[in-house]
């Protein structure tokens, strides 16, 4: 939270407390919610105190107070809200966005001049969920506010995680390994990822390589037939420099197909030796080796099911994040 300004505003006939952080305002009006269901309640903290606790809160909405008792609205705790008047006394503080260091002006707000007031709130703080995007419409209907609102996740549960990349990319990560003495080949690779609705995994950054690397070592290493293995990712060298892969022209990204997002740079590629390797004419396909106590590395190995000296018993998967549908909500 880079800034707060504490604003007292004048509508009309109407006091509005503005709570200002950036874009996001807390707006306060006159109403009352039409229940209580499903709202955090705090009967130990001021009103203002109410009021700065639901904007700091990343799923909070609207603030109310009743009889020494702050309610704090997240997202799907609200129905309705009737609107008072000042000679009944009840008011609400409604989270809403607004140009930085300007207040909106107009009859009846928050929805001045029957403008649908409008918000959107970013959850990351729950391990169980994934990071989502909640974008609101707040809207008069007769005598009383209503709220509807969208969420776009950031990944679907066929993930594992999400790796948020320092340029602000982020992609959806699993793995699939094999307990058995079986062997996947490149393609059955790209199958196992799509049936996950994923793609074999392009590595490109260091978070991604650190992501992939430390859930094998930690997690998956221990359930393979044979705890030294290859490990499937995008990567395929182009059929015009599978018999020429020391040449100019090949070596380096230039000589290789992608099917996920293209690799600008192998610049974050530790390898064994190099992109250009090749001990059999089947090598041709990127791979990243676990073999005893070595640090994980990148080799050229191959393509089919029947890889030497280690078998490929692990897929890197991803997606790229945010690419949902958003669901919406009344």
């Amino acid at each position: 939270m880079n800034e707060m300004i504490m604003n007292i505003l004048l509508f009309l006939s109407v006091s509005v407390l503005s709570y200002v952080s950036s874009e996001t305002k807390m707006m306060v009006v006159w109403g009352e919610p039409d229940s209580v269901e499903s709202t955090i309640k705090n009967s130990s903290i001021s009103w203002n105190s109410c009021i700065e606790l639901c904007l700091l809160s990343q799923e909070c909405i609207m603030a109310w107070q009743s009889t020494g008792t702050c309610y704090i609205y997240n997202y799907y705790a609200i129905t309705s809200v009737s609107q008072t008047t000042s000679e009944y006394g009840s008011v609400v503080a409604w989270k809403v966005n607004s140009p930085y260091h300007q207040c909106p002006v107009g009859m009846n707000p928050p929805t001045f001049d029957n403008q649908n007031a409008t918000g959107s709130i970013f959850v990351d703080y729950d391990p169980s969920d994934w990071p989502m995007y909640i974008d609101y419409n707040i809207y008069l209907d007769g005598n009383k506010w209503k709220m509807s609102y969208s969420v776009n996740r950031s990944c679907s549960g066929e993930f594992q995680d999400i790796i948020t990349h320092q340029d602000g990319s982020a992609m959806c990560v699993t793995n699939w390994y094999s307990s058995n003495d079986g062997d996947f080949s490149f393609d059955r690779g790209i199958e196992l990822c799509r049936e996950n609705t994923a793609m074999l995994a392009t590595l490109i950054y260091p978070e991604d390589f650190a992501w992939f690397q430390n859930d094998v070592l930690t997690n998956l290493r221990s359930k393979l037939f044979e705890p030294d293995s290859y490990s499937r990712f995008d990567g395929k060298r182009k059929v015009s420099c599978q018999a020429t892969p020391s040449a100019p022209e090949c070596i380096g990204v230039e000589g290789f197909d992608f099917i996920n997002t293209p690799v600008p740079t192998f610049e974050h590629y530790n390898w064994v030796t190099n992109s250009s390797a090749q001990d059999t004419p089947d090598d041709n396909c990127l791979v990243v080796v676990f073999k005893g106590d070595e640090p994980p590395k990148v080799d050229v190995r191959g393509c089919s099911d029947t890889t030497t000296p280690l078998k490929s018993r692990l897929v890197f998967c991803s997606n790229v994040a945010w690419k949902l549908d958003a669901v919406d909500y009344d």
